[in-house]
């Protein structure tokens, strides 16, 4: 074998171990044994001269870095970074994340608890089932609401009043009352 087959097999090969190391779970021994062959390759080619195992310290330094952005570039396409890693959201999934920006044409609007608002709970605007927070305490359901303001995605609701029920109420009551009549 000629003078350089050692160190750079050595070299390759604590370089192909070293990629393995981000594939394979092994706990830092794969790494280990990548690091130890990548040195006994810089002792073997100092072993033949100085300049060629300062060649091989240069080829250390810019082949690891690079050896391992490659590995960490294609690790999530192997079958284990599938399993391991979370899969991006859908666009639909971002939207409904983002729904405040859904929601601000609601404010001013007048709906209905569907649930009691004990701080939240169900409300209906428009035939939209939707979370409510109410502004003021307890809110039964039923109760007409108006969308005051949205804050952290969820609708911020208070207390509406009905004007043809403030307009019942406000009219006399045409029969008299039993002492009235004495």
């Amino acid at each position: 074998m000629s003078t350089l087959a050692w160190p750079l097999l050595l070299l390759a090969f604590g370089l192909i171990l070293l990629i393995a190391e981000i594939f394979i779970p092994s706990g830092g021994i794969i790494g280990l044994l990548a690091l130890c062959c990548m040195a006994l390759s810089l002792w073997r080619a100092f072993e033949q001269s100085t300049d060629l195992g300062l060649l091989f310290l240069l080829a250390d330094f810019l082949l690891m870095p690079m050896a391992v952005v490659l590995g960490v570039y294609l690790w999530p396409r192997t079958p284990l970074a599938k399993r391991v890693l979370l899969k991006p959201p859908a666009p639909e999934e971002i939207e409904a994340s983002h729904s405040s920006q859904r929601l601000d044409h609601l404010i001013g609007q007048l709906g209905r608890a569907l649930t009691p608002l004990r701080l939240s709970g169900m409300v209906d605007f428009d035939g939209r089932r939707l979370d409510g927070m109410s502004e003021e305490g307890l809110i039964p359901a039923g109760a007409l609401i108006r969308a005051v303001r949205v804050r952290g995605g969820q609708l911020i609701v208070r207390t509406a009043h009905d004007p043809t029920l403030e307009e019942a109420l406000a009219r006399p009551d045409p029969t008299p009352e039993p002492a009235d009549l004495c």
